[in-house]
């Protein structure tokens, strides 16, 4: 492992912490809810799902929490307008965890920016996401929404290298810092399982050394795009490149990691606190130590 030269920022979102350099904190995970095609949405664009069962999985995110000791956010996922407010309502009433506000619509994310204002959420919600061409008119309205978490997108549609990131995340600061966002998410923009994908991987560590901010990725479509694991090897394999493909990006350095869907949870949480534990235990030779006592060393090695 490697401690980073550069002063690592740590931010507080909600009542999780992310950040810091590695082993101070345990990784933090995004489970996605709401998702298009997700078997408990009903009626994505009134917002009706089955409560229960949605409950139930969000139940179950705490209680591997409690026991691995890592923390998680939600990556609540839009797709009309009345539902991303139900959605938010929701998650915000069942849970104490921090939300990501997802939606590829500009006008979706922006809904629910407002939304979370007008009922008392900015201090747990998270803006996803802000890149280098986010226009003017939505950066002043993200400022207007009073929202300070944002998750900064890497993504160089024109240089995919590790320098052209690194650009593109300059480039996207200056639009979050000024649409009023203090609490920097650094997403490294892997868009698919392939031959390209090893530049964002890398990126995870020049980033943070660069900037000092938590900084993760999307790892969910890297494993749903891999056509080769689907072909050749049963669904309960997948899942182990679930763990795999996470546990890489924390050796990496990875502050935090959007793992996909929900129901992949189990797959994913034990993988990353052994991972965790790992980083740990190699960083205390570097006289790093965890800033929290739910650490998963703690858990793990108790």
């Amino acid at each position: 492992m490697f401690k980073f030269k550069t002063p690592q920022q740590i931010f507080e979102i909600g009542n999780v912490k992310v950040g810091g350099q590695p082993g101070e904190l345990p990784t933090v995970l995004i489970a996605s809810i709401f998702y298009e095609g997700q078997k408990i949405v009903k009626d994505p664009e009134k917002g009706e799902f089955d409560a229960k069962a949605a409950e139930e999985l969000l139940n179950r995110l705490e209680q591997l929490r409690d026991v691995t000791g890592v923390p998680f956010m939600l990556d609540v996922v839009g797709t009309g307008e009345e539902a991303f407010k139900k959605y938010i309502d929701f998650v915000a009433e069942k849970t104490d965890a921090p939300f990501l506000m997802d939606a590829i619509s500009p006008k979706l994310r922006l809904v629910a920016a407002q939304h979370v204002k007008e009922v008392g959420l900015t201090d747990r919600a998270v803006y996803s996401s802000i890149n280098k061409g986010t226009p003017q008119r939505e950066v002043d309205q993200i400022r207007e929404s009073g929202v300070k978490a944002a998750i900064i997108l890497a993504e160089n549609p024109q240089d995919n290298t590790v320098e052209g990131k690194i650009i593109a995340t300059e480039q996207a600061l200056e639009r979050a810092k000024a649409a009023g966002i203090e609490k920097f998410l650094i997403d490294t923009s892997i868009p698919a399982f392939g031959p390209d994908m090893g530049s964002a991987v890398r990126a995870i560590y020049y980033i943070k050394e660069k900037f000092g901010y938590p900084t993760g990725v999307g790892t969910g479509n890297v494993v749903t795009t891999c056509g080769w694991i689907k072909v050749n090897f049963p669904k309960e394999v997948r899942r182990v490149l679930d763990a795999a493909t996470n546990a890489i990006m924390q050796t990496m350095g990875a502050d935090w990691l959007m793992f996909g869907p929900i129901e992949r949870s189990d797959y994913v949480f034990a993988g990353v606190a052994i991972a965790d534990t790992f980083v740990l235990s190699a960083m205390a030779e570097l006289d790093i130590k965890p800033l929290v006592d739910t650490h998963p060393a703690f858990k793990i090695l108790a």
